[in-house]
């Protein structure tokens, strides 16, 4: 079976999609599975943005959304 990808870096997960949530470790509620690192918070600064939450609201288009998110990376990282 499949194993469950970390929903912030989407890396690999040691725990298979059907394992209950009971039974991982790293699980954030209303977020979902996490990896050590991200969990953790040891993930290096440069491997993770953030964006204005707005973004998501106001581009509905997923093409529009991501030239968004890549414009506001390249002018601001």
């Amino acid at each position: 079976m499949a194993n469950e990808k970390c929903v912030s870096c989407g890396v690999e997960t040691t725990y298979e999609i059907s394992t209950h949530v009971d039974y991982r470790s790293n699980y954030v509620e209303g977020v979902g599975q996490l990896c050590v690192s991200c969990y953790t918070g040891k993930k290096s600064a440069n491997e993770q943005i953030v964006i204005p939450r707005e973004f998501i609201v106001k581009y509905s288009n997923n093409a529009e959304l991501g030239e968004k998110v890549r414009e506001f990376y390249y002018q601001n990282y």
